[in-house]
């Protein structure tokens, strides 16, 4: 489905707030499992600051799962999310293993945080929500100089093919960069970009793009992410997979989303 603009916050933070206590389901399934390794241990970890005084934003990070990592190892982290309900989850499971005290959780949009220019060492912002371009100057602006940025988004590309078969007149708009808003897996209309514009958007931010991924989900069956139980072989063949697949410069563009890694001039 696609759309002309972005769908009202107050929406958004009723949808997060009703699904909070069950939302971290997935992470029991393949798909969390995946998740885990595509963009925890394959990712962030090699970008994070070696100071574990760091100061590190996880914009848009819901129940915390970013944040309850990210404590585990020591790091100072600041969890923001338009949702109270999601926010609840996370304190909830830091309280239990003894972390809140090293976790400020603010509730704000991304599009306009409560946070002083250059305040974080480190910003992350991965299935946060990225529903405008202002995102990108709200992110950038909280950040120190010489400080890095992960942040993903919807694929034009990979909206554009998943939705020929329903509607090739809206994707000939996309195509056209004459529709710019699309829903994601939640249903939620996100902002849509293809590589280049992704890389302008944060290069007039003041950011260095270091790499632009894709992440390539979509392409195995929802019966797969939803299973329970799985093999260590299968799991280490679709990593693999999936990291051969984000790497490649000629196939990126049509991922399902983009990730970006960058640091700030």
């Amino acid at each position: 489905m696609l759309e002309d603009k972005p769908e009202d916050a107050k929406i958004i933070k009723e949808r997060f707030n009703k699904i909070s206590k069950t939302f971290d389901g997935y992470e029991r399934a393949f798909e969390g499992r995946l998740y885990r390794e595509l963009e925890w241990e394959r990712l962030l970890k090699a970008h994070l600051p070696e100071d574990k005084d760091a100061r590190i934003l996880d914009a848009g990070g819901g129940t915390g799962r970013m944040t309850l990592s990210l404590a585990r190892l020591g790091y100072q982290v600041t969890l923001c999310d338009l949702s109270p309900g999601m926010l609840a989850v996370a304190k909830e499971k830091l309280e239990r293993e003894g972390l809140l005290k090293r976790v400020e959780i603010k509730e704000a949009e991304i599009e306009s945080l409560p946070f002083l220019n250059e305040t974080f060492d480190f910003v992350i912002c991965l299935h946060g929500a990225f529903r405008t371009t202002q995102v990108a100057k709200e992110l950038t602006r909280v950040m120190k100089r010489g400080g890095k940025i992960i942040v993903n988004v919807l694929s034009r590309y990979g909206v554009a093919v998943r939705e020929l078969n329903k509607n090739p007149e809206a994707t000939l708009k996309l195509l056209k960069s004459e529709s710019n808003y699309a829903c994601d897996s939640h249903g939620d209309w996100m902002r849509i970009f293809s590589p280049e514009e992704l890389k302008g958007l944060f290069e007039e931010n003041g950011i260095v793009v270091m790499k632009i991924y894709g992440s390539f989900y979509e392409l195995l069956p929802l019966e797969l992410l939803k299973r329970q139980e799985w093999n260590d072989k299968l799991l280490s063949q679709i990593v693999e997979i999936l990291m051969c697949l984000r790497e490649e410069p000629s196939v990126v563009g049509m991922a399902g989303e983009l990730i970006l890694v960058g640091k700030k001039r």
